[in-house]
């Protein structure tokens, strides 16, 4: 089968994760209307368990699948490619049982103890199915992804969201008269019925591809000296082993967050100003926030929930796209290390690096200079504003974590991650239960701890994948230019909107950071209204955008070896040359 180029790969899931997060908004907005912050605060209970769950049972074995088949491939053992991806799904779907009855046996215990979240129990037995789905889900991902063909992962992950989309929304809004505890429950099993969907897509396009473009020249392979099964389920153990424990130590982080931000938050007193805060700015009844006394259950979930359910899901759509980056890197870097082609690493790895700089940079800045009428536009709810224009400057972090991981995971590298994350999750915790509980920084100390754990981490990375690499990141190239170009494309957006917010005669950009504001809800706002900042936002992305793409191009922040592995790339590489533009 022809492998597809390493930038093919990463444009086909760039493309679909577009989609996928396309359809997420079109299932997180309306259910953010439909269940509001207590909703979104049990749903995002449930789905933090399931993905801590999800992390410990498939995030290794499916990298370890791509490394293992890539390396065979390049050394034409192909027969062993095939055993490679039956040892996969056994495990995979060994551990997805046990991952499913784990949760489902330990819900009340989960819901109960742990995270002190009751309401939470029917939503943690909706989503415990997708344990296994998604396990199975990851065994064919990471076999598909070892031929460096990304089409069948695009498609799961479609089909997944999909599912979530139509069947979540679907059961919310039949249960929402019959309470927010079962409306949440099931939104959640939506999330269930997408992993089966996907599920159910990967075994189909396997039994079609299998006689077609995987079955093409399996007998004629170099047979001498493959692994035994044995051997194959070792190899596949030290790989994913280790891996696992550093995605469990970033999800368990998540996990974590959702114990401490509540019990930190009950350690503060209730003043008058959080009275009126909590009360006429988030619509509690007074006799849940008594002045004087410890901040009660409620609030802390309506806090929490608005991080949770607003905030949180507009920062991962930027990561979760560069994701792709690093999902298509690693076959081909451990291709190159399999056949000791360093040339070919040090430019992959560096070319990684700058593409993802490209895209975090300019995404973290528009986060958060454009944070409220982001939010408004998005949800008609502002009140995280101030909570995602700290947080979106993670995003640079979060992406550079995630592929420098990546990076290193092919390498062989698999316990420098794990050891750095360790360090990024302890800074987490210590920052999350000092911060949350000073009184003027409540749930914006969850913010800051997140920048916190992943710059460290991203740091630690990436000096790692200097060392191991031998990967050249010049300080002009790699920060001060694309820091540049960001911020050039950061104040022309903030203009931009500021200046269309006076025609338009709506409220202009705010930069004063405050968790706890005072004055009464700038949203939800009316319809025409939200129409005049939609229009706003638009053309203030619109420039922010022309401004970018014009700094790349001055500041060359583009390299010809960047555009050539793009599809086309030789064209394309040849066009701009000619107007000197790389």
């Amino acid at each position: 089968m022809k492998k597809q180029s390493y930038l093919k790969g990463a444009v086909i899931l760039v493309a679909a994760n577009a989609l996928v997060k396309i359809i997420g908004a079109l299932f997180k907005i309306p259910l953010a209307n439909i269940i509001e912050e207590e909703g979104m605060a049990i749903f995002s209970t449930a789905y933090n368990l399931y993905a801590c769950m999800f992390v410990i049972a498939t995030a290794g074995l499916p990298v370890a699948v791509s490394k293992m088949v890539s390396a065979s491939l390049a050394k034409k053992q192909y027969v062993e490619t095939k055993k490679i991806f039956k040892a996969a799904v056994t495990l995979l779907t060994l551990i997805g049982i046990a991952g499913t009855l784990v949760l489902v046996l330990g819900a009340r215990l989960f819901a109960d103890k742990i995270v002190n979240s009751p309401s939470s129990y029917l939503s943690i037995i909706a989503i415990a199915p997708a344990i296994f789905f998604i396990s199975v889900v990851s065994a064919f991902r990471g076999y598909f992804q070892g031929f460096s063909d990304m089409l069948p992962t695009a498609l799961s992950e479609v089909a997944e969201a999909l599912g979530k989309l139509i069947i979540g929304l679907l059961l919310a809004y039949v249960l929402l008269p019959s309470g927010i505890v079962n409306a949440s429950a099931g939104a959640v099993l939506g999330v269930t019925a997408g992993t089966l969907f996907a599920c159910l897509i990967m075994v189909f396009t396997y039994i079609h591809r299998r006689k077609t473009a995987y079955g093409n020249g399996f007998g004629s392979d170099l047979s001498a000296g493959i692994k035994s099964t044995r051997q194959i389920f070792v190899e596949l153990a030290c790989l994913a082993i280790p891996i696992t424990i550093g995605a469990a130590v970033t999800s368990l982080t998540n996990v974590i967050d959702v114990v401490m931000i509540r019990k930190r938050l009950q350690t503060i007193l209730v003043t008058e100003t959080m009275f009126t805060t909590l009360t006429e700015y988030y619509g509690l009844a007074a006799s849940e926030a008594v002045i004087g006394e410890l901040m009660r259950v409620k609030p802390s979930e309506i806090l929490y929930g608005a991080y949770s359910g607003f905030a949180i899901p507009m920062f991962n759509l930027p990561p979760t796209i560069i994701m792709s980056l690093s999902m298509s890197v690693v076959p081909f870097i451990s291709a190159a290390f399999a056949t000791k082609n360093w040339p070919e690493v040090k430019k992959l790895s560096a070319s990684t690096l700058r593409i993802t700089l490209l895209f975090s940079l300019p995404c973290a800045v528009g986060l958060s200079v454009l944070s409220q009428p982001i939010l408004t536009a998005v949800y008609n709810n502002a009140r995280a504003s101030s909570m995602l224009m700290i947080l979106g400057y993670a995003v640079i972090f979060v992406s550079l974590v995630s592929v420098s991981t990546a990076m290193l995971q092919a390498a062989g590298k698999v316990m420098i991650p794990v050891r750095n994350m360790a360090i990024g999750g302890i800074v987490k915790i210590v920052t999350n239960y000092i911060l949350i509980a000073i009184p003027s920084v409540n749930i914006g100390g969850a913010p800051v701890s997140t920048n916190l754990c992943y710059l460290v981490i991203a740091i630690l990375n990436l000096a790692s994948v200097k060392k191991v690499m031998g990967t050249k990141m010049p300080l002009m190239d790699f920060v001060v230019r694309p820091v540049l170009a960001s911020g050039v494309m950061g104040i022309g957006a903030a203009f931009t909107y500021q200046f269309a917010a006076k025609i338009l005669g709506i409220a202009p950009l705010s930069f004063l950071i405050n968790f706890m504001p005072q004055s009464a809800p700038v949203t939800p706002i009316l319809a025409s209204e939200r129409i005049k900042v939609l229009i706003a936002l638009a053309a203030s992305i619109f420039v922010a955008v022309l401004i970018y793409v014009i700094m790349v191009f001055v500041l060359r922040l583009i390299k010809k070896e960047d555009v050539i592995m793009l599809p086309k790339g030789e064209r394309l590489a040849s066009l701009l040359q000619r107007f000197h533009l790389i």
